[in-house]
């Protein structure tokens, strides 16, 4: 369909929202139709003609609709509304008579003509000043026009366009022509195709300096973060860049040019980008800075005494591992546990808590010990499972450190939190921008316990600081490898086990008591996902809390996306309401997955809860409620791009979670994903059940593959220190 033109007054802002100017507006065109537009439009006055460029759609619900791209305010205007426009309040000090008189001596293209020359208004009768605020005030007006006018010229529109806007302002085109490549770090979901596209336009050469330095930074952040490194090598560097050039070309002179300016550090063959670099270094620093810490002395004797008082409380009785490690934790200021599932870890939390408030005369119910102990972990979902097991309060390390819709943290190296101990579980998931955060916010008197598993997927973002640290030896680390005998008999550990020992072999996949292992081609796995749920759903599984599918990619006939939309048809029978953003759509009792940090609301990335409202507000806007966990959160429509559908979804997302019933589809199209430690991960989210569907061999292959080893130095920085 061609690129259509209409001419309109605005009459009615049915929906806009203020983040983004997404908008569903009410107009009326100079053929005196009424028309519905939709767009990424800024507030306009509804005084003025403007021409909508774009194109006729038809809503689904809303029928037709003229969808817009761009626009200009219209050179013609009608002689009334250039009168109510020059007589509203944006301009001070012209009423209507001085409106009309100005209207009848320049006509319908007034605006156009002040613009070309202000001094045309000294016929008026206006002082200098009055004509320069005037002029200000028309063009201040028309700016983000002239400025969308441009950048659609660059092939940029919507909402990318008023981004853009919103970060530049008045300097936008400014910023853009001197070097387009700018856009790649400051603007969110412009990358280096994109600025070149703009570049290519601007007549940029291809080997031009600007567009060198952009592709090496670009090839690092891409690259490197990719795969969670925190450096890369001369020779990865070099190659990556010029498959982002696309073609041959010797780096050495610009690279040695942001070295100069730190955008890159250089040591030996290693390349950082200056924020990885920094957060590595500064990590390092701050874990030495607590463990060198003077710290109060612990009688160990004593500590020996209050281990057995808290077995005799709890009725339980201790491995001789399990009170070393609740010892020595509570011994050194700064310490690790590590260990598989079923191996006691959050049972030596739990010990560690009672023995630490016993030992410093602390009631663990009292609300002042929230001001003294703190349990956090990197997820809502890892938090919520701790806070359920120990029967304390734990939180996200975000929400501890005070993290803010800003984007701003509340505690820092200067004001840092008040804890006097510190147990952060899950800590496989940190990575080396938040271990940085973390580390600088914990003051020097305080107790640290590290708690996770070595052996689990590493942070999604650069880094693998638990590993690092572990690896390094600056600290004690209480290392846990014995099933105890309330899981001895589950065969979803005994899986874990050998995948984790690389010990999987063809002759061990049998289906047990908890494992239930089922070969068949893509067609009959996606048919036994929907049969094994539907046993779940009729023996009184819940769908949203105790049913996960877990998968590794997200397209494909047994991909996330497809799988989520066939269990949505399904399973989702409340179809009356439904609310559409872009390709999703949603319906109430949804179970959706929060896909960014929303500090405003206490909602993180990764977050699970479930629609339970669709409906319209008093401005016939439309929003959606949805239940996290107990706490509801109002989404506008705009919103939804942060939310995903999530009966299915990524074994990463679902890190720190842990699932009743886990079904794990393996077909030969994840075989590029399918390594060991996203196995191992995908294995111990099961709680109850796990229910392997597919391709069986690919258990052994998966088992037998090794990811590839993270590219960081924080072991050789800690290990350096004395």
């Amino acid at each position: 369909m061609d690129t259509l033109r209409i001419v309109a007054q605005i009459t009615k802002y049915l929906y806009h929202n203020k983040e983004n100017s997404y908008s569903i507006i009410k107009v009326n065109t100079e053929d005196d139709d009424n028309v519905t537009i939709t767009g990424y439009i800024p507030y306009l006055s509804s005084d003025v003609y403007y021409e909508f460029i774009g194109k006729w759609v038809n809503h689904e619900k809303f029928g037709r609709q003229f969808n817009v791209v761009s626009y200009t305010q219209s050179e013609t205007q009608s002689i009334d509304g250039l009168i109510n426009y020059l007589s509203s309040s944006i301009f001070k000090g012209i009423g209507p008579v001085t409106a009309r008189r100005i209207v009848d001596k320049l006509g319908n293209k007034a605006i156009k003509l002040i613009l070309e020359d202000k001094s045309i208004l000294k016929q008026f009768g206006f002082s200098d000043e009055k004509i320069e605020d005037l002029y200000e005030t028309i063009l201040d007006n028309q700016i983000n026009e002239h400025i969308l006018v441009e950048l659609y010229g660059y092939n940029i529109i919507g909402k990318t366009a008023m981004k853009i806007i919103n970060h530049y302002g008045i300097l936008t085109i400014d910023k853009i022509t001197a070097n387009p490549y700018v856009l790649i770090n400051d603007i969110e979901g412009i990358g280096f195709i994109k600025a070149d596209e703009i570049a290519k336009k601007l007549k940029i050469e291809e080997n031009d300096p600007r567009r060198i330095k952009a592709a090496i930074i670009y090839a690092m952040q891409t690259y490197s973060y990719s795969r969670g490194d925190i450096y890369m090598t001369y020779a990865e560097l070099n190659k990556y860049t010029e498959n982002i050039l696309g073609f041959k070309y010797q780096i050495d002179k610009i690279l040695e040019e942001l070295i100069i300016f730190e955008q890159i550090i250089k040591e030996e063959d290693r390349y950082y980008l200056y924020n990885s670099y920094l957060s590595e270094n500064n990590t390092a620093l701050e874990i030495k800075r607590l463990i060198n810490s003077e710290f109060e002395t612990y009688d160990v004797n004593y500590l020996e005494s209050l281990v057995k008082i808290t077995e005799t409380n709890k009725n339980f009785t201790y491995t001789e591992k399990q009170k070393n490690a609740i010892i020595s934790s509570l011994v050194n200021n700064f310490s690790v546990i590590t260990g598989g599932p079923g191996t006691g870890k959050t049972t030596i939390v739990d010990g560690i808590l009672e023995v630490y408030s016993i030992y410093n005369n602390i009631k663990l119910y009292d609300l002042k010990t929230k001001d003294k102990i703190a349990l956090m972990a990197p997820t809502g979902r890892a938090a919520k499972r701790m806070e359920e097991v120990l029967d304390f309060e734990a939180k996200t390390i975000h929400r501890h450190l005070g993290y803010g819709y800003d984007g701003m943290y509340g505690y820092d190296e200067v004001n840092q939190m008040p804890f006097d101990l510190i147990i952060i579980d899950e800590s496989s998931m940190i990575d080396i921008f938040l271990a940085e955060k973390l580390f600088k916010s914990i003051k020097s008197t305080a107790k640290v316990i590290i708690v996770g598993d070595i052996d689990q997927l590493p942070s999604v973002s650069p880094g693998q600081v638990l590993k690092d640290l572990i690896e390094s030896k600056i600290c004690h680390v209480s290392y846990l490898n014995e099933i105890h005998r309330q899981v001895k008999d589950s065969n979803i550990i005994e899986l874990a086990v050998k995948v984790n020992k690389q010990e999987l072999n063809e002759e061990a996949l049998n289906s047990g008591n908890d494992l239930f292992l089922k070969q068949g081609s893509s067609k009959e796995v996606i048919d036994n996902i929907i049969n094994q749920v539907q046993g779940a759903l009729n023996e009184g599984y819940s769908l949203i809390d105790d049913i996960q599918v877990l998968i590794p990619t997200y397209k494909g006939l047994v991909g996330i996306d497809s799988i989520n939309s066939l269990m949505q048809e399904k399973f989702n029978l409340t179809k009356d309401y439904s609310i559409t953003y872009g390709d999703k759509i949603f319906y109430v009792n949804d179970k959706v997955i929060n896909l960014v940090n929303d500090p405003k609301n206490f909602i993180m990335n990764g977050d699970i809860g479930y629609i339970t409202t669709i409906s319209k507000n008093s401005n016939n806007e439309d929003f959606v409620i949805i239940n996290f966990d107990g706490q509801e959160v109002n989404y506008s429509k705009a919103d939804l791009e942060n939310i995903s559908l999530a009966y299915a979804m990524s074994v990463h997302k679902s890190q720190g979670s842990e699932y009743k019933i886990v079904i794990l589809p393996l077909v030969r199209t994840y075989m590029h994903m399918l390594k060991k430690e996203l196995l191992y991960t995908a294995i111990t989210r099961a709680k109850n059940y796990l229910i392997i569907l597919g391709d069986l061999n690919l258990l052994v292959y998966a088992a037998n593959h090794l990811s590839e080893k993270r590219q960081t130095t924080l072991k050789l920085r800690l290990s350096n220190f004395s």
